[in-house]
């Protein structure tokens, strides 16, 4: 009987460096980690540059990536065993999202976007509107 998938949020921090130089190349790479052992992503994305609160194998900043993907729960120690083994990702961090969560979670986030845009758009207009300096 085929094991059952389950969905997962990640975090994934990779080199600066390697994410600046060849962003696609890098996604891919994760991509391939992952679906190697059978994960299929459903969203993965470059969600921005930080500092380190510390160095990890002598990196001081990284690139962070977020994704919701669906495996087996099987699959998940096969891909930490390449994480840790393999170069391209500093850290991971896997976390269970069952699919009601998962959806809230999509949910807030595109609140979060729009909340966003609204603030920008309305300081746009306020700056737009202000009198000039003297």
């Amino acid at each position: 009987m085929p094991e059952t998938s389950r969905t997962y949020e990640t975090t994934i921090l990779v080199k600066a460096a390697d994410a600046r130089a060849d962003p696609d190349g890098t996604l891919a790479t994760i991509r391939q980690i992952y679906e190697s052992e059978g994960a299929s992503f459903i969203e993965l994305e470059k969600w921005e540059e930080r500092a380190l609160a510390y160095p990890i194998k002598g990196e001081t900043s990284a690139c962070y990536f977020t994704g919701y993907f669906s495996a087996p729960p099987a699959s998940l120690e096969k891909i930490e065993r390449r994480v840790v083994l393999g170069t391209a990702i500093l850290r991971q961090l896997v976390v269970a999202r069952p699919g009601k969560e998962l959806q809230l979670i999509k949910d807030q986030r595109a609140k979060a976007k729009e909340l966003a845009a609204a603030a920008a758009a309305a300081a746009a207009i306020a700056a737009a509107n202000a009198p000039p300096e003297m």
